[in-house]
């Protein structure tokens, strides 16, 4: 059966009675929900809020809070009826919080302790809001005492509004569900409008593409405000799957919730998988020498014989070394939000890890393509998801341009901002997406982004991106970002330079290996073999004419994409 809006899909999910839903560690144990309290509590919000409440369709309630169980419940229960969800990153400051808020004129809040202080901050806020809503019960100050309503109240409130007069509203798939805050911190917010038609079409979408199962447990990671973590989890309810919610972002934590939930599905940003290929491969680092190089040998041959094998060879070689980072139950993984690193890629790859590289945005509720079990090819984003269209808009000689989507799962458009949605949504309904990339045998491959395009003094076009893949294939490399530098004061053509962040923790561990002293000269002169390596690779116009080391990780935004507006080729100048 096919999903049509978000309050349909709560109204599906009862046929999962007492089956578990989600679950979160607290202390020693884990607090449950079955999907039959799940819809409950859902149903509890929409008719506190539509009968106690009075709001309607249209209105606006506002979600602040970290990853739970009960962040789900709410969101459903405010768009259950046609009401509009806001949900906020939790990691926003108090400044951040108040331009969104004020933006969007929300008078209702559903927020937790620990945030809170954010909240109350800020005095235009506190007028405007008629009602925060409190997952915890704690103490609050006086004078903001008439205005907190606590969780577990509002639940009994609205069941019993429920079952005295069972009403709802109807709600269309062109009705607005979330308004999703992508940029504007500072300045002009700019507002996505999705609506439930947008995920109704991406649960049915992802439902096909993605072999999730009843029986599948998935780890949540990323914050659900992200639509990428959001439209996988509702994806899947739809499955009558349930969630573990990670009670921290540290390794052991996670891996303790993984055995102990037998979670068999994870999803998450390049630099989580990272995380976790790093680690395994630290602990082949850290075993006995003779053993060491046998695992090594070993992992190298695997490679190749991987090809030979269908990939099956890995699955086989290292199931030990899963069984040891608690990983021998993860049926896949998807990625997802920022360029999947090639090397880590095919890590997974060799040691019989499946990890699917998938491509999205916002603006298209969020994924757009993803590769599917049993046909991987992660030097792309995988194929098309079904419904929707793709093309290429004005290919060169490569077959490169910009991506373009048409269909159900693209926006609405920009909160009061006509103009905005214009400039990226033309007249025939396609969503210039501002990345660039092609098409080959049915797989997307993004090559970049237009606004990071270095145009050379030649007039040739570099995609930056696509010079930093090779330049963090080494394992001497933690992180690169590439450049344009004017060649002149004068010039409007740029060459290429590139900021090189080393990978110290390699580097220490070569250096114990072959009994040499790390020092910044021997840093600098791997790096500086490295650099000359991928030169090599590359055609004369694509070249890296400079480089320097840096030793602090870049700045990143919140899906961990580095911030590039704060580097600047110009530093190069005098190089």
């Amino acid at each position: 059966m096919e999903i049509t809006s978000l309050q349909h899909l709560v109204n599906y999910l009862s046929i999962f009675g007492r089956k578990p839903v989600s679950r979160m560690k607290e202390g020693n144990t884990y607090r449950q929900y079955t999907y039959y309290e799940f819809v409950q509590n859902v149903r509890s919000v929409a008719a506190y809020l539509l009968r106690s409440k009075r709001l309607k369709k249209g209105d606006m309630v506002a979600l602040y809070s970290e990853n739970r169980p009960e962040w789900m419940m709410a969101y459903l229960g405010i768009v259950y009826n046609g009401v509009w969800a806001v949900p906020l990153d939790a990691r926003l400051s108090d400044i951040e919080v108040k331009n969104l808020l004020l933006d969007c004129g929300a008078k209702y809040i559903f927020t937790t302790a620990s945030l809170l202080e954010n909240v109350l901050s800020e005095p235009e806020v506190v007028k405007q809001l008629s009602e925060i809503i409190l997952f915890d019960r704690v103490d609050v100050p006086k004078e903001i005492q008439k205005k907190v309503r606590y969780w577990q109240d509002i639940l009994e409130e609205g069941w019993s509004k429920e079952h005295k007069e069972h009403r709802e509203l109807v709600v269309n798939p062109d009705d607005v569900a979330s308004l999703i805050y992508t940029s504007g911190t500072t300045g002009k917010p700019k507002g996505v409008m999705l609506t439930h038609g947008n995920f109704a079409a991406q649960i049915n979408a992802l439902a096909k593409a993605v072999p999730l199962q009843d029986t599948d447990v998935l780890l949540s990671v990323l914050p659900l405000h992200h639509t990428y973590e959001f439209s996988v989890e509702l994806t899947v309810l739809y499955k009558g799957a349930s969630a573990t919610y990670a009670e921290s972002l540290k390794p052991n934590k996670m891996f303790d919730n993984i055995r102990e939930t037998g979670v068999t599905v994870m999803i998450g940003v390049p630099l989580l998988f990272e995380k976790i290929y790093g680690g395994i491969m630290r602990q082949v680092r850290n075993l006995p020498f003779g053993v060491k190089h046998i695992l090594m040998g070993l992992y190298h041959f695997t490679a190749g014989l991987n090809a030979l094998t269908r990939k099956k060879a890995g699955k086989v070689i290292f199931s030990f070394l899963r069984k040891k980072a608690h990983l021998d139950g993860i049926r896949f993984a998807i990625s997802g939000a920022a360029p999947l690193n090639h090397k880590v890629a095919k890590g997974f790859e060799v040691l019989g890890l499946t990890l699917l590289n998938g491509y999205g945005l916002t603006e298209t509720s969020p994924v757009v393509s993803v590769n599917r079990v049993g046909r991987v090819n992660n030097y792309s984003v995988g194929e098309i998801i079904d419904g929707i269209e793709v093309k290429i808009d004005n290919p060169d000689s490569e077959g490169n341009g910009e991506i373009c989507v048409r269909g159900p799962i693209v926006m609405k458009g920009y909160y009061r901002n006509p103009k905005a949605t214009k400039e990226v949504i033309d007249k025939d309904g396609w969503l210039h997406t501002g990345d660039m990339g092609k098409l080959e045998n049915g797989y997307l491959f993004v090559t970049g982004r237009i606004k990071n395009i270095i145009v050379t003094p030649g007039g040739k076009n570099v995609y930056p991106e696509e010079i930093e893949e090779l330049i963090n294939e080494s394992d001497f490399v933690l992180e690169s970002l590439v450049l344009g530098g004017p060649e002149s004061q004068h010039s409007k053509g740029e060459n290429i330079y590139a900021y090189v962040v080393p990978n110290y923790e390699f580097f220490d561990t070569y250096c114990n290996l072959n009994n040499l002293e790390l020092t910044d000269d021997l840093v600098e002169q791997m790096i500086d073999r490295h650099m000359r390596e991928v030169n090599a690779k590359l055609p004369d116009y694509k070249k890296i004419r400079g480089f320097r080391i840096r030793r602090e990780e870049f700045d990143k935004t919140s899906t961990r994409k580095i911030k590039r507006f704060l580097y600047s080729g110009s530093d190069f100048l005098n190089t």
